[in-house]
């Protein structure tokens, strides 16, 4: 038992113990008066005892009814939360649409919150730098970047990459052959006669053309298997703890450039509160009837029994103060209409 239900229960105990002792100073006031009628005060005392009784019953019936039918009996219109349940689910939900989802009411409320303030209160606790640290870790990014590489490998999509890749390092070749003869020619010496080294050159590129051209045809080239190795091998370095810790640095070392910034970037803030405000009233508006509609549907999907019990836990220590107030209200009531008809 929590402490709500602790202190619903005590209450309940306190209101029922209060009609008891009703009960028992009116019985008491019965024989009293039998035996002593010459004592007026014990008339008093039994006026407000017997209105008080009256008073605690009518209120137990009432608080009793919302939430159950009292002492079981099949009474009309009792137990009101269990059988209107769908009643109160529509009207609750009505309620809130009504009153609280107005354009209005929703951009009075959202113009108020600054959520860059929030956001730089928690980017400044000493705790959030670790936090960030063990969500980037717990990300696993070398892990499943080696995943991805070795699935991609395996799958044969690297190959249409390096189609690309020498397909435009064939281009390049041939729309700039006078700049690539015109670097190998300088490599030559001096001494060397210019038409050898136009020829040799002139091979060279040719040369060259073909092997990329050879590379690019040949999806079994020696390169292409070569390369492929080469990207295997990172696949499972990268898998490594030497690598995770790289990629937590360079990332945390990014995320803390990044945090640093927007903390003093009093601009940005202001873009990101008119952002987020627009974005929250535009949503509030557009679903405001599923806001309803998810209310009712949520308390009529309620069990009945489960409805009262709630409602009870939340409104029931109060209710049980009417029932306490109804039990001395009766009996002052009741007194001082015996009063007044002692004195006529």
């Amino acid at each position: 038992m929590d402490t709500r239900e602790k202190q619903l229960q005590f209450h309940k105990n306190l209101a029922t113990g209060l009609l008891v002792l009703m009960f028992v100073i009116y019985i008491s006031m019965v024989f009293l008066q039998k035996k002593y009628p010459e004592m007026s005060f014990i008339g008093y005392v039994k006026a407000f005892s017997e209105a008080a009784m009256v008073g605690a019953l009518a209120d137990w019936f009432a608080v009793t009814a919302l939430f159950q039918k009292p002492m079981g009996l099949p009474i009309p219109h009792t137990n009101l939360i269990e059988e209107r349940k769908a009643d109160i689910g529509n009207n609750l939900g009505g309620f809130v649409v009504e009153n609280f989802l107005k354009p209005k009411q929703i951009r009075s409320h959202i113009e108020n919150i600054k959520v860059s303030k929030y956001m730089v209160e928690w980017l400044s606790k000493e705790t959030t730098p670790e936090k960030i640290e063990n969500i980037i870790k717990g990300m696993s990014l070398n892990v499943r970047g080696s995943q991805m590489l070795v699935e991609f490998l395996d799958k044969g999509k690297h190959q249409e990459l390096f189609n690309q890749l020498f397909q435009k390092i064939e281009v390049y070749i041939s729309e700039n052959q006078n700049v690539v003869r015109r670097e190998i020619d300088n490599q030559f010496p001096p001494l060397i006669p210019s038409f050898i080294r136009e020829a040799i050159s002139e091979k060279v590129v040719d040369g060259l053309q073909e092997f990329v051209m050879k590379i690019t045809r040949d999806e079994a080239h020696s390169v292409r298997r070569e390369m492929t190795a080469q990207l295997y091998d990172f696949a499972e370095k990268l898998n490594s703890s030497e690598w995770e810790n790289k990629i937590t640095k360079l990332l945390q070392d990014n995320v803390n450039k990044q945090i640093s910034e927007f903390k003093t970037n009093e601009e940005f803030q202001k873009k990101l509160d008119v952002w987020f405000q627009r974005t929250a009233y535009r949503f509030a508006l557009r679903n405001k009837v599923r806001i309803g509609d998810f209310i009712s549907d949520t308390v009529k999907n309620w069990e009945g029994k489960e409805l009262s019990q709630k409602l009870e836990m939340e409104v029931g220590k109060d209710l049980q103060f009417i029932r306490i107030n109804g039990t001395l209200v009766g009996g002052m009531v009741g007194l001082v209409i015996y009063a007044l008809t002692q004195l006529l």
